[in-house]
C-alpha cells in the first residue's frame, strides 16, 4: 500500500504521538519555515514528517504527562495540525508536508532485554524493525532483500509468538499473530535449501501445508537445535548483508571515539575466542543520531556454545 505523507500523518494522529524536534515557535506571528516532527524512529531509519511553510502559534507543552489530543483540518490555503493539552492549545498552519527519511545500516544492531536464545530474539528484533520501515515507510523503501526480511514478521516459529525480544506490553501485536506468511516460509526453505539442511526443509513444507498453532510451536523448538544452527547462522549473514548498503550513523567526536575503542576491543575478543576454535559475533546498541531514548553505545559479544541437543550463546558486554 502506498501511503500519502498525509496518510503518514494521520497514523501518527491515531496513535496520540506527537514528538516534535524542536518546540520553539515563530516568534513572530508573520514568519513561516518549516517544522520538524518524528515519524518513525528505529535502528533502520530516522524518519521526519515536515510541514513546509509552517506557522506555529499557541504553546506546546513538552513534558506534558497528560493525554494529547490530535486533530488536523483541510483549510482553502493549506492545513492546521492543532495539539491540545487538556486547556492548551498549540496549532501547526502549512501548506504541505514533506517526508525526511534518513537511512542506517542495521546488520549489527541488537538488544538483549531477555535471557535464553537470545540469537533467535536478536532475529525477531531485526526482522521486526524491517517490517515496522515497509508499513510506514512503504515497500518501495525496501530493497528486495528486505521485503523477504520483512515477511518472517509473519513466520510465528521465530517471531515474537516464540522468541519476543521485549516483553508483551511493549509489543504492537499482529491482527492474528499466528497466521504465516506464504513468502515467509517459502524465504526459510530457500535458506535451508543453501544450508543444506534437508530435514529442516521438509519439515517447513509440511508447516506450510498445514500452518497451525502446534505446528508453529513445535518447528520454534526445532531452530534451537544444534543440527539446525547453520539456517539460523545463514540468515544471520542474510540480514548483515542487506543491512550493509546503508551508512553507519555517525556521531560526535567523543561519542566515536568511544566506538571505536569498544569496537576493536570486541574485535579482538572475537579473534581470540575464533583462535580458540569457538564461534563469536559482534552486536552493538547505539543512540539515535536525533537522540529520543539517550540510550547509551553499547557492544556485546555473542558467543555460540554448544547444549547437549540446543545451541546456546553466552553475551559478553565489552567494558573499556
Amino acid at each position: 500500500m502506498n501511503l500519502t505523507n498525509i496518510d503518514k500523518l494521520n497514523i501518527i494522529i491515531e496513535q496520540g504521538m506527537f514528538e516534535p524536534i524542536s518546540v520553539n515557535q515563530n516568534s513572530d506571528e508573520n514568519e513561516r519555515s518549516d517544522y520538524k516532527i518524528i515519524y518513525l524512529m528505529n535502528d533502520t531509519v530516522e524518519s521526519f514528517l515536515v510541514f513546509k511553510n509552517a506557522k506555529c502559534t499557541g504553546e506546546y507543552i513538552e513534558k506534558f504527562e497528560g493525554f494529547t489530543d490530535i486533530e488536523l483540518e483541510k483549510r482553502d490555503d493549506g492545513y492546521v495540525l492543532i495539539v491540545k493539552q487538556e486547556q492548551t492549545y498549540f496549532l501547526i498552519f502549512f501548506d504541505d508536508i514533506e517526508i525526511e527519511n534518513h537511512y542506517y545500516n542495521y546488520g549489527s544492531i541488537g538488544h538483549f532485554w531477555i535471557k535464553r536464545y537470545e540469537h533467535l530474539r536478536v532475529l525477531e528484533y531485526q526482522t521486526a524493525i524491517v517490517w515496522d520501515k515497509m508499513c510506514y515507510l512503504g515497500e518501495g523503501a525496501c530493497t528486495a532483500e528486505e521485503l523477504k526480511i520483512a515477511s518472517l514478521k509473519q513466520f510465528p516459529p521465530l517471531n515474537y509468538c516464540s522468541y519476543p525480544c521485549v516483553s508483551d506490553i511493549y509489543q504492537v501485536p499482529l491482527e492474528d499473530k499466528w497466521h504465516l506468511s506464504e513468502d515467509a516460509n517459502e524465504f526459510m526453505i530457500e535458506l535451508a535449501e543453501n544450508a543444506g539442511d534437508d530435514d529442516l526443509k521438509r519439515m517447513l513444507l509440511d508447516y506450510g501445508k498445514n500452518p497451525t498453532v502446534r505446528n508453529a510451536k513445535r518447528l520454534a523448538k526445532i531452530f534451537r537445535l544444534k543440527k539446525h544452527r547453520k539456517v539460523v547462522m545463514m540468515l544471520m549473514e542474510y540480514i548483515k548483508k542487506a543491512a550493509s548498503v546503508y551508512p553507519d550513523r555517525k556521531f560526535n567526536i567523543y561519542v566515536e571515539e568511544n566506538k571505536s575503542l569498544l569496537m576493536k576491543k570486541a574485535f579482538e575478543r572475537k579473534k581470540e575466542l575464533e583462535d580458540n576454535k569457538r564461534e563469536a559475533v559482534v552486536y552493538r546498541e547505539e543512540p539515535f543520531v536525533y537522540d529520543c531514548d539517550g540510550v547509551e553505545f553499547n557492544v556485546y559479544i555473542m558467543i555460540w556454545k554448544n547444549g547437549i541437543r540446543n545451541s546456546r550463546v553466552e553475551i559478553e558486554k565489552i567494558e573499556l
